[in-house]
């Protein structure tokens, strides 16, 4: 298998360049690019294009994002017989060992992405802010793809070569791009495995460019933009509800079993804890949600799944209604029920719609 080692590096320190040798005396083929350090750190990259490293430049820092599609498209234009591009940090964290684990797992299984996930060790001290960040970004992503990565942020990974067309196109300049990279695994249905690998901290990771504020809200934006077609659903709910509820139905006026002619009787009762200006407002955001998710979100759609999301759609509908209802009914404030009520089932539903409803084939392992 033909592999290249690529390495983005933004002002980079000497170790780099020992870093590169070790690399080049192993036999492996290296493209570095310079993210526009400027001409104090020019004499690192000349003695690294010495050692035999292919450098590309930005004239201007650009973010990590942008020089791993800088090099990654000239891997794929330049060196079309590459199988598989490995990308590492350029300050030290990623062992030469680890590095060819990422290739053997690759070689192991053509075609899969492959992970290096770091923080298994628990002897080793890791930086605060690195195990904050990357236990906060694990567990908001878990929920917002049903996808269980350990290390979400990690720079150790191994890139198939069908992934390089796309891998081009990933939205993104600075660190969230590899975070977009993650986000959209599930949509590629792309196979990957994490494997385990030492982590290193070099001065308390003192030489890091990763702003723990800034990157970590980009990293969050581009996540709950992931899952924004729900947030958006949820809030055409709620306005068509209290519209609804306010100038048509007026709970507690115009309900199911006036409708249906009942007055009295165990039947009656059962109707009239249901609330009709939910299951409107339910059905109007149901089918924006739907035609979203199944465009944008999950990017699946068939005969199947939309048999499946009515399915779902009714059964919340009812449970909502019926909770709904029976609140109102109590004397509750309508505009607390509505959070309330749909608070636990906005999690539901998005949980069955990627579990059940749009459900992809994807084989996630873990060494």
């Amino acid at each position: 298998m033909n592999t290249v080692i690529l390495i983005p590096a933004y002002k980079p320190e000497e170790s780099f360049v020992e870093f590169s040798r070790r690399l080049r005396e192993e036999g492996h083929t290296v493209v570095a690019v310079d993210d526009g350090g400027g001409e104090l750190f020019a004499g690192v990259f000349e003695r690294v294009e010495a050692l035999g490293v292919t450098v590309l430049h930005h004239e201007v820092n650009r973010g990590k994002g942008q020089a791993l599609k800088t090099g990654i498209e000239y891997v794929y234009e330049q060196m079309p017989d590459t199988d598989f591009i490995v990308t590492a940090d350029c300050d030290g964290q990623h062992r030469i060992e680890d590095i060819e684990r990422v290739i053997e797992a690759g070689e192991k299984e053509p075609g899969v992405f492959v992970i290096g996930g770091r923080f298994r060790d628990r002897s080793v001290k890791v930086p605060l802010k690195s195990r904050i960040g990357n236990g906060f970004t694990r567990i908001i992503f878990r929920l917002a793809t049903g996808t269980k990565i350990y290390d979400t942020q990690t720079g150790l990974r191994g890139l198939p070569k069908k992934l390089f067309p796309e891998l081009i196109k990933v939205k993104g300049e600075r660190y969230e791009y590899e975070m977009n990279m993650l986000l959209m695994l599930h949509v590629w249905e792309q196979d990957f495995v994490e494997i385990p690998i030492e982590t290193v901290y070099i001065n308390n990771n003192s030489g890091t460019h990763y702003n723990a504020f800034k990157d970590s809200v980009r990293i969050l934006r581009e996540i709950l933009k992931f899952t924004a077609a729900s947030m958006l659903s949820f809030l055409i709910d709620y306005v068509a509800f209290i519209l609804l509820s306010t100038f048509v139905f007026k709970d507690g006026g115009v309900n199911i079993a006036t409708l249906a002619g009942l007055d009295s009787g165990w039947v009656a009762e059962i109707l009239m804890t249901f609330s009709l200006a939910y299951m409107c407002a339910r059905l109007i955001s149901g089918t924006f949600n739907y035609l979203v998710n199944r465009k944008l979100v999950f990017k699946k759609g068939s005969g199947s799944s939309a048999l499946k999301y009515l399915v779902l759609a009714v059964v919340l509908m009812l449970a909502g209604s019926f909770a709904t209802g029976g609140l109102l009914r109590l004397g509750w404030n309508k505009f607390l029920v509505k959070i309330l009520v749909d608070g636990g089932l906005f999690a539901v539903s998005y949980f069955l719609q990627r579990e059940w409803v749009f459900k992809k084939t994807k084989n996630a392992k873990s060494d």
